[in-house]
């Protein structure tokens, strides 16, 4: 493989992760399913608050066109 070609598999694009609550993150990742495990990774759809267990659900992620 030529440097190039391993530069062009890496490249990220930015997607918008929006959760049935209406929240929504940006996610700087290589594709959709990369950006889904970071934010399942990150903790991004569940917190344990002071009021409970708080949790969402994906609803969508898009890439973000520029």
């Amino acid at each position: 493989m030529k440097v190039r070609d391993i530069e062009e598999m890496k490249k990220e694009s930015v997607f918008t992760v929006t959760f049935t609550d209406g929240g929504e993150v940006f996610i700087q990742a290589m594709d959709e399913a990369h950006a889904r495990r970071i934010v399942m990774a990150n903790g991004l759809w569940s917190r344990n608050l002071d009021c409970g267990k708080f949790s969402r659900t994906i609803k969508k992620i898009e890439k973000v066109n520029r």
